[in-house]
């Protein structure tokens, strides 16, 4: 059981590295070729590029692959008390896990957004349009 959980976190780990690095570019929305200078305003735009990838594009494909581990758990458990405990686990703290990540997006969005519009002059909800 050790193995599978190492193996596991190795794997979703590397995935996670290879498409963090290949989304790169579309994360900084300035100072590459072709490109306008960095301003204030992409700075902040830049941090909420990485936040929604961070929740959108990272966390929701870990977390279907965790769904899909505790229901593989649960189908090979047989009536093993202990296999339906881990299974049962790794649904619950996949499901905590991503309320927790719900929460701290809609709270760093918010402030983001909050802190930009003050800034930019721009409504709560929308991010301010570099020039």
């Amino acid at each position: 059981m050790k193995n599978y959980q190492i193996t596991l976190s190795i794997f979703l780990i590397t995935i996670s590295f290879f498409y963090a690095f290949s989304a790169w570019a579309a994360l900084v929305p300035c100072g590459g070729e072709g490109q306008p200078q960095c301003t204030l305003c992409h700075l902040w735009q830049m941090g909420s590029n990485i936040i929604n990838f961070l929740i959108w594009e990272l966390s929701l494909p870990i977390a279907a692959l965790l769904f899909i581990a505790a229901g593989v758990v649960f189908l090979t458990a047989g009536g093993n008390e202990s296999r339906v405990a881990l299974g049962k686990s790794i649904f619950t703290n996949t499901v905590i896990g991503l309320v927790i990540i719900f929460c701290a997006w809609l709270l760093i969005d918010t402030l983001f957004k909050t802190l930009a519009s003050g800034t930019f002059s721009t409504a709560w909800n929308q991010f301010p349009v570099c020039p």
